[in-house]
């Protein structure tokens, strides 16, 4: 078991996405002066330190201890996430398994996707740091879970909108979601509907009208800027979207439903 305290953000160090060369390739040999994170995300990663061997496959991570002998222990073709970082082993507010499965690879995928924006960013800026330990803390959840390779339909239908909410002013297409949380698209889809009772491209649809209505209520952007903040290609592309999913234009919806003039807004 590795034990960590988080009662602050982890300080991290290094992180990045290692893709092996065709043949060849036998992890380096070195000291490790802090722990790493490796999540493997395609194929077999052979590693080993002074006291073990690790065979880490697809879907598992191990995240190793400092030690004076990282080294691979045969060639192998993989890819995975790494991340090097300190962190105060006691008072230990986590405890989680050295090497696990885990089960969901998207929401890992998702988490990592943000960290490589924020270390774009501003390398090991807070934002990183509380986004590395939130990487940690979502493997330590899943590991507790891996027995349950597929989440629930519910369950999934709750990060499908989690993901919808997150990326409200992106013309977001169902095929895109189905690739970031791992799953295929008719499956994403037939579960969505099973638990909503709508499409997932309608839903869709009516998230990106709801945004739009709301700045159109609570800014003074024009309807221009309302459009170019949807991340419509064009002002007319978002008014024809705006009317065929309203009935109205989006300044006759702003007209017809402000306050009126002198009544203060409840």
């Amino acid at each position: 078991m590795i034990h960590l305290n988080l009662h602050e953000p982890i300080e991290l160090l290094w992180f990045g996405e290692f893709i092996s060369p065709d043949r060849g390739w036998k992890h380096l040999t070195r000291r490790l002066f802090e722990y790493e994170l490796m999540a493997v995300t395609e194929g077999v990663l052979f590693i080993a330190d002074e006291d073990r061997e690790y065979e880490i496959g697809e879907g598992e991570y191990l995240i190793m201890s400092p030690t004076v002998f990282q080294h691979g222990t045969q060639e192998c073709r993989c890819r995975f996430y790494w991340m090097h970082f300190r962190c105060p082993a006691l008072p230990a507010s986590l405890s989680l398994p050295a090497h696990a499965g885990f089960s969901d690879a998207g929401a890992v995928r998702t988490i990592a996707d943000r960290l490589f924006r924020a270390e774009a960013a501003q390398p090991r800026s807070i934002h990183s740091r509380y986004l590395a330990t939130e990487l940690i803390l979502e493997l330590a959840a899943q590991a507790d879970i891996c027995v349950t390779r597929t989440p629930s339909p519910a369950s999934l239908s709750e990060r499908v909108k989690d993901f919808v909410f997150f990326h409200r002013f992106s013309d977001v297409k169902v095929h895109e979601i189905a690739r970031e949380l791992g799953y295929h698209e008719k499956y994403l889809s037939a579960v969505f509907h099973a638990q909503t009772g709508m499409t997932l491209k309608h839903y869709l649809t009516e998230q990106r009208l709801a945004e739009a209505k709301r700045l159109l209520l609570e800014t003074e952007y024009t309807v221009a800027e309302v459009a170019y903040c949807l991340n419509f290609q064009t002002p007319h592309n978002f008014a024809r979207f705006f009317k065929e999913g309203t009935g109205m234009t989006a300044g006759q919806f702003r007209t017809c439903s402000a306050p009126p003039h002198g009544m203060p807004e409840t």
